[in-house]
């Protein structure tokens, strides 16, 4: 996703938030904390894989409106083909709801000359029919996500008239919910012109691909997450029964079922009175320690228990994991824009119903921007406990502190798909983050008026389940002495996670790429190395990928060296 409102295939701390806004009991008692968190055999790859993919796109139609309502009416088509498109299990519409004027993103069409919202509303509403609402976040799954490039066009199925279905149809172009009752402001969730008698005027709204946006294999900012030698985690176990609560609430069965999945993961349980709220859990993992409190539906019961928002307030700002399950209200609740959210990197892990939709913008508000902060959510309405996303999470985690940091975000992503069953999670805001197990993917880029470029284009296959490797080499003939370096590497291959690759100078060998990225395809990263720093430059460098593994293969296409003299 884009730092607007962003997706993904990401402490002093991290905060992970995890929402489950439909959530029910588990059907599942196996502990994932126990599981065996290494990234499966090559055999498991299609089910490991996100299979997703994310665009901006831009939607064109008609409205028909009062002059009143015209203006948001671009954002409330495009809620309707949301629903449409998602019905289809494959395409995903950032939501609109939240626009109220959407002068930033729409233009209409006058006279046949396209002018922007703001434009047109120097000039009224009258005439206004014909509309364009530019760079809309999307998410594409499975077969939709084939062979789309940049002009690619969908079509949804909207109301030519959608402040009025309700009016205009009746019930009949809606699915019914048993959680809600139809009414005009819900009618476009639960949207339906394929059921039978739905006979109101409709149109093809047009949705054309503008942008494809870029994929790399991220981390989590592990760095930040261990540099006090503590992570504290706490998970909010929301109401989740319509029922009064009480002791047998689905929440309270799950926050007892993670308690004992902790238990015997052989985390202690703290005597020491009083924790800041619920049972606290701890265990040392890789020299750090975990720390896991587990709040009630008593302490916190939900987006709308504004009777406990201090406790809320006080997850969000004292721990570097928090997780949330509980319900979304449809998006109605204020309270994620009503923190104050702590300066140090977060990470939210939220499943809710339309929490991608919903919840991504003000967490991103609240935070300040992307710079400390990555969330993960998922496009459908998640009907998993927390246990299914924290468990994971929380293993995974585990796994990546006794194994070099290993785990990127495509492998935790992996173990949550396993236990949820579905591909639906991403995670935004992580296209810039710096760290890999090899070393920072950011800091400082080289003067281009001082550095020095060296490459070599000369592709070489990398022997398959081969511990010879394939070696490349380049000449530096320059005398000169480092003080900045970046390797620029270009591999394809269909699995990196085989690949182990080491860059070798003057008796130096460091190991750029360690069995990293699990099942992702292609590596085009530059890594910026002070290995080298205050040596000699001059003469041969060396290349050298290892592919450990059976069946995915690949070559190195091009590398470059990129030196800044000292």
């Amino acid at each position: 996703m884009t730092k607007r409102a962003a997706w993904l295939w990401s402490a002093a701390a991290v905060l992970a938030l995890v929402l489950s806004a439909c959530g029910e009991a588990g059907t599942e008692d196996s502990n994932p904390l126990l599981d065996e968190m290494g990234d499966p055999d090559k055999a498991d790859t299609a089910y490991y894989n996100p299979d997703g993919l994310e665009v901006e796109v831009d939607l064109e139609g008609d409205v028909e409106a009062t002059a009143y309502k015209i203006w948001d009416g671009p954002a409330e088509v495009g809620q309707y083909a949301l629903t449409y498109l998602r019905n289809r299990n494959q395409f995903y519409l950032e939501s609109l709801a939240e626009i109220s004027t959407s002068d930033q993103l729409v233009e209409w069409q006058v006279d046949g000359s396209w002018i922007t919202a703001a434009q047109a509303r120097s000039q009224g509403a009258s005439g206004l029919r014909h509309w364009r609402l530019r760079g809309v976040n999307a998410v594409l799954l499975h077969d939709a996500a084939d062979g789309v490039q940049v002009g690619s066009v969908f079509t949804a199925e909207v109301p030519l008239k959608p402040f009025t279905t309700m009016a205009d149809a009746g019930d009949k172009c809606a699915d019914p919910d048993a959680h809600m009752t139809l009414d005009q402001s819900i009618y476009w969730y639960q949207w339906n012109p394929d059921r039978a008698g739905c006979d109101l005027t409709t149109q093809q709204l047009q949705i054309t691909v503008s942008r494809m946006l870029p994929s790399k294999v991220p981390y989590p900012e592990y760095d930040q997450l261990i540099a006090d030698g503590r992570i504290t985690m706490v998970i909010l176990f929301g109401q989740i029964d319509d029922d009064p609560l009480t002791d047998s609430d689905s929440g309270m069965r799950n926050m007892k079922r993670f308690a004992t999945w902790l238990k015997q993961a052989k985390y202690t349980e703290s005597a020491t009175k009083p924790v800041p709220k619920g049972r606290r859990f701890s265990k040392r993992v890789g020299g750090v320690e975990l720390v896991v409190d587990l709040y009630s539906p008593y302490d916190f019961g939900g987006l709308g228990d504004s009777g406990n928002f201090s406790n809320f307030q006080q997850a969000i700002s004292q721990n570097e994991i928090v997780a949330y399950d509980g319900h979304s209200m449809l998006g109605a609740s204020d309270f994620w824009s009503r923190p104050t959210y702590p300066s140090f990197y977060q990470i939210f892990l939220y499943g809710g119903c339309l929490g991608y939709e919903y919840y991504v913008r003000p967490i991103m508000t609240g935070k300040g921007g992307w710079d400390k902060l990555d969330i993960m959510s998922a496009v459908v309405e998640v009907t998993a406990p927390a246990n299914d996303y924290a468990g994971p999470f929380l293993s995974k985690l585990q796994y990546a502190l006794s194994h070099k940091y290993n785990q990127s975000w495509k492998s935790i992503l992996g173990a949550v798909r396993t236990r949820v069953g579905d591909s639906t999670f991403g995670v935004s805001g992580v296209r810039d983050n710096c760290y890999s197990p090899s070393g920072s993917l950011c800091g400082t880029n080289p003067d281009p008026g001082t550095s020095r470029t060296y490459q070599n284009t000369t592709a070489k296959s990398i022997p398959d389940d081969s511990s010879t490797g394939a070696t490349s080499t380049l000449s530096v003939p320059d005398s000169l002495t480092i003080g900045a370096l970046s390797l620029e590497l270009n591999v394809a291959h269909t699995y990196v996670g085989d690949l182990s690759i080491t860059l070798g100078h003057g008796g130096t060998d460091v190991v750029v790429w360690d069995n990293a990225g699990g099942s992702a395809q292609d590596i085009h990263q530059t890594f910026n190395l002070t290995n080298w720093n205050g040596q000699a430059a001059s003469g041969t460098w060396t290349l050298k990928a290892v592919d450990g593994a059976a069946q995915d293969t690949g070559r190195i296409e091009s590398w470059k060296l990129v030196i800044t003299p000292q």
